[in-house]
């Protein structure tokens, strides 16, 4: 019988996450819509500490601050409606003065520098290879937090800056099991569809030499799951630009199939049915059926605390009980 997709088969990663693995995850907005499938399960995953990256230069900034000790440069803070950024940071939370702003992100960076050298796992998730660069401070900038353009010069990275950027950082990741590279099926169509292309062919090339040059780095095929595998604009939200929540669903159990190990995964796909089980249970917490039900499905998941952690779940159920 004929296929009517290509379907992408995964290589089991050697390294397998487990209840107690320590993951920590950077990047794009993509990267969220990845950490939710691991916090469901109540992993300890550290998501974005610095805000949502997209480039890998600020990226891999922000892991060189985290595995040693740096002033942070004082020069980069901006000021736009009495609200203070700084533009290594993509912090959504208003700082109302340059102390303050500095104080928060030395804060931040000291309880992160102690939480990474407890990592295990290390994400990475790239979103676009065009960089946005100051120009007094030749630096390139995470966020431009409406700064006037004329301070800032448009650029492409290439696959070489990228690999070597992460050479530079590479020897403070020895403590690190297992780092995987995402690259975000997310369009950037504000560089036209064409020049997205062409940042996310960069940022691939760049992963594929880093692939090759260190053995215990690995990528998942997140962009090609959705681009060639799923390969319809009915996967895509409304804006035809963001995997929808069928995408996603079919992308997290891919990567689940290939990093959990074999008691997480199967308590795991216990969870996802008994949550299923509930979804065609009309919504009625003084009725008795629905309480029962509500009931043994909590018990069913308390049954799978010695692979998983199923509270966030069960608290969740617990609150429908509540509700009026």
């Amino acid at each position: 019988m004929s296929t009517f997709r290509s379907e992408l088969i995964l290589e089991e990663n050697p390294t397998k996450i487990n209840k107690e693995a320590k993951i920590m995850s950077l990047g794009s907005g993509f990267s969220s819509l990845m950490d939710q499938n691991l916090r469901q399960y109540g992993l300890d995953i550290t998501s974005n500490p610095f805000g949502r990256i997209y480039n890998p230069i600020s990226l891999f900034h922000h892991i060189e601050l985290l595995g040693r000790h740096a002033e942070l440069d004082a020069t980069m803070l901006t000021e736009y409606e009495g609200n203070w950024n700084h533009f290594q940071y993509d912090f959504l939370r208003k700082q109302s003065s340059e102390e303050e702003l500095m104080e928060n992100i030395k804060a931040q960076v000291q309880v992160m520098q102690e939480n990474f050298k407890k990592q295990e796992f290390l994400m990475i998730n790239l979103g676009t290879a065009y960089v946005f660069r100051h120009l007094e401070s030749k630096k390139v900038v995470a966020n431009c937090h409406k700064a006037p353009q004329e301070l800032f010069e448009k650029e492409l990275l290439t696959p070489d800056k990228i690999l070597e950027a992460f050479r530079h950082i590479y020897p403070q990741l020895n403590h690190i099991k297992n780092i995987i590279f995402v690259l975000s099926p997310v369009m950037h169509t504000k560089d036209t569809i064409t020049l997205n292309c062409v940042s996310k062919s960069v940022l691939r090339v760049a992963i594929h030499q880093i692939v090759n040059e260190f053995p215990e780095v690995k990528y998942f095929p997140a962009y090609e799951l959705q681009i060639s595998d799923l390969r319809d604009y009915r996967f895509y939200e409304r804006d035809l630009l963001q995997p929808n929540d069928l995408a996603i669903e079919y992308i997290t159990s891919k990567f689940n199939e290939a990093y959990f190990d074999s008691k997480l995964l199967e308590a795991s796909r216990k969870m996802d049915d008994i949550l299923q089980s509930l979804n065609n249970l009309p919504y009625n917490p003084q009725s008795r059926d629905y309480v029962f039900e509500v009931n043994q499905a909590i018990s069913k998941l308390k049954g799978l605390d010695n692979y998983l952690d199923p509270r966030m779940a069960i608290e969740e159920l617990e609150g429908k009980l509540k509700r009026d």
